[in-house]
């Protein structure tokens, strides 16, 4: 299993890829309980980790529209 500060080094793309895989092994059923709970939580980590960066990326995406914006008034 991936330590939580690996979770905190992964990319989003890693992080949903890890994601995937779990929710695979939930859905197969075929996992002990106290397993399935240990998988379960590591997704919620991975999930908290995929909506942090997601978070991030909105608001760059944001700061450069607010600097756009007010490079193109300034030009007018």
């Amino acid at each position: 299993m991936v330590a939580k500060k690996d979770i905190q080094a992964m990319k989003y793309e890693e992080a949903m890829q890890e994601l995937e895989k779990v929710l695979a092994d939930l859905e197969n059923g075929s996992l002990e309980l106290e397993v399935m709970l240990e998988r379960f939580e590591f997704g919620k980590e991975l999930l908290a980790h995929c909506q942090q960066l997601l978070e991030k990326a909105e608001l760059q995406i944001r700061e450069v529209n607010q600097n756009t914006r007010g490079a193109t008034e300034n030009v007018d």
